[in-house]
């Protein structure tokens, strides 16, 4: 479900996919920190206003969405990222437009999850679970739509409309939680919380091998509950400073030969930092 938020700008336009819960929830503080000169879009899950079908698998999310920003009839290059597990989606919607010749910036992924794929949900869910997954939604699409700016594309005040959205969002958890990514070659910004850095950039970890081409990465000292909560208006921050950056990371392909050893570094000193907080 596409959204624009600002459709002005001679800046390549940024279109961010949603999180696991379906939601972008700060696409107006987006653009109002990068400025009028940069297009912002949002991207919600299929479902949340109840004019599409949910949809509960990611080949066919991508699909979608690749759709939607084709038709958004956007000339030049583009840039696509992805909130939390949408990060994943993000990667397949990059790679798909690369394929067919279009012009994609380094993807931006923030936050993306430690361990994509490792273990896959089951196709068939119980009853229970089903409810708990249902109730899990409900109520994080509620603390987002208590929030002074929230960026919904639903009115959470509305019953039936609360009940689409957070069926879409249980939709969209089952679409991601099922997928097992596989590594993407191409340029990457990243945004991570400094608490889940050092498991992030850990040589045995999933994500050492999907990103095989240049990365960039902007650390924020929150932890992942906060991070699009309290600290939004910082991962606004960091996306425009990792937008600013995009055209050095895209052209500089010999910085892929020293990344594993300096991000090997960079884990140990996040781990060093994050253990003496703890103590």
């Amino acid at each position: 479900m596409l959204v624009p938020v600002r459709t002005s700008g001679s800046k390549p336009p940024l279109f961010l996919v949603h999180d696991q819960h379906g939601i972008m929830p700060f696409g107006t503080g987006l653009a109002r920190v990068l400025g009028s000169d940069h297009p912002v879009y949002a991207i919600h899950a299929s479902g949340m206003d109840g004019r599409q079908p949910a949809t509960n698998n990611l080949p066919s999310m991508v699909q979608t969405y690749i759709a939607e920003i084709h038709g958004a009839r956007l000339m030049g290059p583009l840039l696509i990222g992805g909130l939390g597990s949408g990060s994943l989606a993000a990667i397949e919607i990059a790679r798909e437009l690369q394929n067919n010749e279009r012009h994609v910036g380094p993807v931006i992924l923030v936050d993306p999850p430690t361990a994509p794929g490792k273990e896959p949900v089951p196709n068939e869910l119980s009853r229970e679970a089903e409810r708990q997954l249902y109730e899990r939604v409900r109520q994080n699409l509620t603390l987002y739509a208590s929030l002074a700016e929230n960026d919904l594309p639903f009115d959470a005040r509305d019953r039936q409309q609360l009940h689409r959205a957070a069926l879409a969002g249980v939709a969209s958890m089952l679409a991601f939680g099922r997928y097992v990514p596989t590594p993407f070659p191409g340029p990457a910004q990243l945004i991570l919380c400094a608490k889940a850095a050092a498991d992030f950039f850990h040589p045995q970890m999933p994500w050492h091998k999907l990103l095989s081409g240049p990365r960039m990465v902007h650390i924020l000292p929150w932890d992942q509950a906060a991070l699009f909560r309290g600290g939004r208006e910082h991962v606004a921050q960091g996306l425009k400073f990792l937008l600013e950056e995009a055209s050095t990371l895209e052209n500089v392909s010999e910085r892929q030969e020293f990344d594993a050893p300096r991000i090997e570094q960079m884990a140990q000193r996040i781990d060093g930092l994050v253990s003496g907080r703890a103590r």
